[in-house]
């Protein structure tokens, strides 16, 4: 059987809330009944890309993560109050306007915080993938059909399709994958892995100039694990490291210079090295 699932790209998405926009402009104001009440205006955000930074200055990088309901198979959700919403064939997880009146403890049943409280209508919201439209033909939702970088997509196929797909493109989880979600995330090494980034420089006279091409090797208890170059600024970064994940050795090394080394323990944050400076050989 076919369902959908969604894909959204880190790499692509700019923060532009063109996705945010196009849900208010469906929801708001309107009534998409049996599917959902409308949205309440100001307050409620059922997908939203929020700000992430990593790094420490100089070195550091911000990506926006698309925020929204990952319609789980194993919704926890559900599981607080099954009466409230329905499950439907092709994947789609609704909430039940009627159901959810009154029932605020709706709102802290999702991990992701997707679910909204409307206090206008006294009611939990979430979003809908804009199953109202899919039920008329349409191919996508609002918000991917909004989103002018295409950092959003969906896919309607059967689920044996989506994990080949998942698997070549390295499609992931937003958490641990347990509750099932069908919405998957690409490039998400920006939200939840650490980079170690740094600078290099020799002195060429009174000249002190870029390590351009220098060798950096990454490794951990003897082990190589990965091999980068300084670029035309002498500057590296080498990135997908899991957080909290030990103490690494870095090598440094370029034709005609004196080797160097270090060592960076990996926490929470993505650490920056101080520009390090090559030695000649005598």
């Amino acid at each position: 059987m076919k369902r959908w699932h969604m894909i959204v790209d880190l790499a692509k998405c700019v923060g532009c809330f063109n996705c945010l926009m196009a849900c208010k402009d469906e929801h708001v104001g309107n009534q998409w009944l049996p599917y959902t009440d409308e949205q309440q205006r100001h307050e409620d955000k059922w997908i939203e890309p929020v700000r992430h930074e990593r790094g420490v200055a100089p070195y550091t990088e911000v990506c926006f993560v698309p925020m929204t309901c990952q319609q789980c198979d194993d919704a926890p959700c559900a599981k607080v109050c099954p009466d409230a919403f329905v499950k439907r064939s092709d994947g789609i997880m609704l909430i039940d306007p009627a159901r959810a009146k009154g029932n605020k403890a709706l709102k802290d049943a999702c991990p992701y915080g997707a679910i909204q409280w409307n206090e206008e209508l006294n009611c939990a919201q979430k979003c809908t993938m804009c199953a109202h439209l899919l039920d008329q033909g349409w191919k996508e939702p609002r918000c991917v059909q909004a989103c002018p970088l295409r950092a959003l997509s969906v896919v309607y196929c059967e689920d044996a399709e989506f994990d080949r797909m998942a698997a070549k493109q390295r499609l992931k989880p937003l958490t641990d994958g347990s509750n099932h979600p069908r919405v998957l995330y690409k490039n998400l090494y920006k939200y939840n892995k650490c980079f170690i980034a740094g600078g290099l420089a020799y002195q060429d006279g009174d000249i002190e100039k870029a390590a351009v091409d220098a060798k950096i090797k990454l490794s951990m208890n003897g082990v190589l694990l990965k091999e980068v170059y300084a670029d035309f600024l002498g500057e590296y970064k080498i990135d997908r490291l899991p957080k909290n994940s030990g103490t690494y050795t870095l090598e440094f090394t370029m034709d005609g210079y004196k080797p160097m080394t270090t060592e960076v323990t990996l926490g929470e944050e993505s650490p920056c090295l101080p520009c390090m400076k090559f030695e000649k050989l005598s």
